[in-house]
Parts: C-alpha cells; structure tokens; sequence
C-alpha cells in the first residue's frame, strides 16, 4: 500500500518541538507527544486493550532509540475535564517511489509512464498516524470509545495540529484506524482524504473446539485434506524448532539475509528494517522465533510470531526461493503458523496482508482496512486521484474457502 503522489519537495530541516501542542479547534483536548520513553516514561500511560501489545512502552521506546526506516512517536490525548485519554502511533517516513514501490505494482499506464517517471526523482515526509509494522487497528487505544464523529473531528484536529507544528511534512495518512466500511471512513473520505488501495488484512477466527490440527481437518473439505497432507509430505529433508535466544543471536546474519531476499519481492516497503530488529525481537517474552533447516543444519526459512492478547500475529518471515516450491514452504510455513494458533489457544490468528490467495485456502478471510491520505496543499490533494494508479494498483484475487459448508453455517 504505497502512499500516493505529493508533487512537491519537502525541506528535511530540522524543526524544534515541544512536547505538549494544543489541537487545533479542540481547547478541552491536550495533545502530548512523547519523544523520549526513557525519560517521560511516566507519560505513557497503559492501555485498557487487551491486544496491547502494539502500544506498549517498551516497544515504542525501542522503535524510537531504533528507527526501522521510519520514525516512531507515542501520541497521548487528553480530555482536561473528564481525565480520558486516548493513545495514538505517530510515525514519519520519507515516501521514495523508486525505492519502495515494485514497478509491477502499478495499474494500466501509458508506454511513456509519465506519471512514475515525474514522481521517481522526488522524496515526500509523511506523518502516518498508525503503524507500518502490523497491520489492523492496533496502534491505538480509546477511539472506540468515542462516537464516529467525534473521533474523526478529534483525528483531523491532531493531524491539522501536528502539521501546523512542523511545516516539513508534506500530508498526513491516516493508516487501519477504521475499517474501509466505517462511518468515519466515508466522513474523512468527504473532508478530502483519499482512500489508497490497498490489500485487506487476512485473519482466520479460531473457534472453542479446535484443539488440535486434527480438529481443523475435521472441519475442510476432503481436497484440502488432501493438499493438506500433500504439503506436508514435500517437506522431507527440512526439520523446524523454534529457536532460543542464543540461537536467534547466533543465525541473526542468516536470519537478516533471509528477511532481505523476502521482502525484496513485496509490492511495498515503507519500514526497512535493520538486522538489530531481529535481534531486539529474539529478547521478547511474546515473540516466538521459528527456524527451518535442511539436512546439512542449514537454515533456509524462519518465521516470527507475537502473541497480543487473544490474537497471534504472524510477523516476518524469509525464506530461500528454491525451498518454497520444492517443498511447498510457504504452504507448509501457514498450516505452522495455524498450529501455533490453535494449540496456543488463541481466538485469532492474523496473518497480515500479502498472499491473499494462499492465505485464503488455509481458511483467513479478508478484512478491510482504511489508508487514508491527505496533502498539506490542495491543490496537491486534488491530484492524488489521478496519480495513484500510476503508483499502485490492488490487484485482483480469488477468495477460497477449505470449509465445509455445515463449519461455514456455524461460523457465519
């Protein structure tokens, strides 16, 4: 999910900043911005989520003193008279379309491609209220809390409030806050905000009587039983474990070049994330770190999971290329990351966005999120429109279902 055109260079100075701006339109709100965990740790109050782990401070904190290719800031809201407060994910990228956006990503253009061509040589600061290493509404806390209107006036307040404060910026998104089909949704839509394409997030409920794959089965057709066990059969030769903290340490080279050579394919890479991620991650208590070898110990694939609450969130993964068609890997990584799910008595597992297909045959199903774009100019705004297909295209894809039609009525 590419951030559209914003055909204008944006200055890179540096802006001083206080911690506390007032939101524009909104006397009774306090917005705080954290910049510094370690020192106003006591700012950041906990969430009241029970999947919270996407706005812990420890987490936060290591993304600020760790920037993965984008910067990251705590938001907290405060309403004065009532003592609420809502948490919001501040994060800054700088939008490069060479750099971050597969060439196969685009829709139907010209033989020239102007558009590509004009926008290539030009880098653009987004602030991103949300988050870009997960996918969903998990980024934030206490906006459920309010009614549609009041948290698209509170949201356009804080957006209008941090642009003011740093005239470096060159628009604002607004990333999963709302499901595509909110209210709030087609209201910002209406405030001038442009709705991205992008691919929905694939998230497959976990029901009370799966306890076991065996459970699972028993609820798929007899041809997914079949790709089931002819998957499974492919992987002779390769052996998985999950890996301790020593051993993450040990493989993390291997585990970054694997990472690499994955996420080298993705239509889209606003993060880019560095080896020291892997290795902050492998000293997680919710992480779990899974490694694949061959018959010579060699590892070939790993895959990250963090457990949030009731969700188990599959994080990222990598593997080699030759394994993942001659062994079915990437297949064979899901049906892993189902088990996981299930025998971790999870309600959900979220697979993210990305091989919707694939993700869709194990069971998932698409759930839509809103990316939501706005320029600082209006004249720029009014382009968006025009300039986003030339960038990026949702492609089209089939949904599947290895359910029963008796497990899918009692599902529904």
């Amino acid at each position: 999910m590419p951030v559209a055109f914003l055909p204008t260079v944006c200055s890179h100075a540096p802006v001083s900043r206080t911690g506390v701006i007032p939101i524009v339109n909104f006397p009774d709100w306090q917005l705080l911005r954290v910049e510094a965990f370690g020192a106003s740790a006591v700012s950041w109050p906990g969430a009241n989520r029970p999947d919270d782990y996407w706005v812990q401070k420890k987490n936060l904190q290591f993304l600020e003193k760790n920037p993965q290719g984008i910067e990251t800031k705590g938001l907290v809201l405060r309403h004065r008279p009532s003592g609420r407060q809502i948490l919001l994910t501040e994060q800054t990228f700088f939008f490069h379309l060479a750099g971050q956006v597969s060439d196969n990503a685009k829709g139907e253009t010209s033989r020239f491609d102007f558009r590509r061509r004009m926008l290539s040589p030009f880098s653009f600061k987004i602030l991103c209220l949300g988050q870009f290493l997960t996918s969903g509404d998990y980024c934030q806390d206490g906006l459920e809390l309010l009614t549609p209107r009041e948290s698209i006036d509170l949201l356009s307040g804080v957006a209008d409030s941090i642009l003011q404060h740093d005239p470096s910026y060159t628009g604002v998104l607004l990333k999963d806050l709302f499901p595509t089909d909110h209210s709030a949704t087609e209201e910002l839509r209406n405030r001038g905000y442009f709705l991205l394409p992008t691919d929905p997030v694939m998230e497959l409920e976990i029901p009370d009587h799966w306890r076991s794959m065996d459970d699972y089965l028993e609820d798929i057709t007899s041809k997914y039983r079949v790709r089931y066990r002819r998957a499974r059969g492919k992987m002779e030769g390769l052996s998985s474990r999950a890996l301790s903290p020593l051993e993450i340490n040990i493989h993390l080279p291997r585990i970054y070049d694997l990472y690499t050579l994955t996420s080298s394919g993705a239509d889209f890479n606003a993060a880019k994330l560095k080896q020291d991620y892997f290795g902050w991650l492998a000293g997680q208590e919710e992480v779990n770190v899974k490694g694949y070898f061959d018959q010579y110990n060699h590892l070939v694939a790993f895959t990250t999971t963090i457990a949030n609450g009731p969700i188990l969130h599959a994080h990222y993964l990598g593997m080699e290329d030759a394994f993942k068609h001659s062994h079915h890997l990437y297949h064979n990584i899901l049906f892993d990351l189902l088990e996981s799910a299930i025998e971790g008595g999870f309600q959900k597992l979220d697979f993210g966005r990305t091989a919707l297909e694939i993700k869709s045959s194990i069971g998932a199903v698409p759930k839509e999120f809103a990316c939501l774009l706005k320029a600082r100019s209006g004249i720029i705004n009014r382009l968006i429109p025009l300039f986003t297909p030339a960038v990026y295209t949702a492609q089209a894809w089939t949904p599947r279902s290895p359910f029963k039609a008796s497990t899918v009525s009692s599902r529904n």
